[in-house]
């Protein structure tokens, strides 16, 4: 990216809003948390990118590691941007290993990220970057068809009742831009494989979910201690924080950004 090869559509020094999805996910499932930033937000530009291998780039083939995807989501960000200012990351599971990374590989591109339910290597062992209780689970879904699939990652994302219109909408995204299993094996190795090395120096605020079944709540306690990182914990939500409580995010994003140099 880099100032010469930014955008600079305007002379605002507002930094943009960059939203990563996590695993097998996409910018359409970032649903109602969208809207709450755009009304949070009225000023600043909020921009979603997909990973190659999800949503409307699932005919590409995903990266097997965290640096390409890096990568690979600076070439689609610097086709949306419309400044040449460092952005604000805000990042899900897998989208927040991306982001720690993002911000190691080009520091001055990045101005700061919220991360949320994220787990790194070697600060957390596998059983609860991807609770054991959830293995069968998972089994099952992958032998599943699409509905039932949803369903399942729903119940292990969401700690809320299931939501039909989430469900039918889920499946008709899976079914427009299906996931193949090479990329879904690539995404889960890269995940697998990350590990935490160098500390970005930007500014990082954690968020977590405290009855998280999906990944171990002691993830985001590990890094928040050996990263000397906030940790702010929801003690109702899901893993997808922004599915169940996209409002506690949005305003937590808008305290954060506050206590930051302009």
């Amino acid at each position: 990216m880099g100032n010469q090869s930014m955008k600079t559509l305007n002379a605002s020094n507002t930094h943009p809003i960059v939203l990563i999805r996590g695993l097998l996910r996409e910018q359409r499932h970032w649903g109602d948390f969208l809207n709450q930033l755009i009304t949070q937000f009225p000023n600043r530009q909020i921009i979603c990118v997909d990973l190659a291998g999800n949503g409307k780039r699932h005919k590409l083939q995903s990266p097997n590691n965290i640096p390409a995807m890096v990568q690979d989501l600076r070439i689609k960000l610097h086709l949306k941007l419309t400044t040449d200012t460092p952005v604000d990351l805000i990042a899900l599971s897998m989208g927040g290993m991306i982001a720690i990374s993002w911000m190691t590989l080009f520091p001055a591109e990045i101005r700061s990220a919220i991360l949320m339910n994220t787990s790194v290597r070697p600060l957390s062992p596998f059983y609860q970057r991807l609770n054991w209780r959830q293995y069968l689970t998972i089994v099952r879904m992958l032998l599943s068809q699409s509905e039932q699939q949803e369903t399942l990652i729903f119940n292990m994302t969401s700690n809320q009742p299931i939501q039909a219109k989430v469900i039918e909408n889920w499946t008709q995204w899976k079914n427009e831009c299906p996931i193949t299993a090479k990329n879904a094996f690539n995404q889960l190795y890269a995940s697998a494989m990350f590990r935490f090395t160098d500390k970005p120096k930007q500014p990082v605020m954690l968020l977590g979910s405290s009855n998280d079944r999906l990944v171990s709540h002691q993830c985001s306690k590990a890094l928040s201690k050996h990263a000397e990182w906030p940790l702010i914990s929801h003690s109702t939500a899901g893993h997808d924080l922004t599915l169940d409580e996209p409002e506690w995010v949005s305003k937590q994003a808008a305290a954060f950004y506050a206590r930051l140099p302009k």
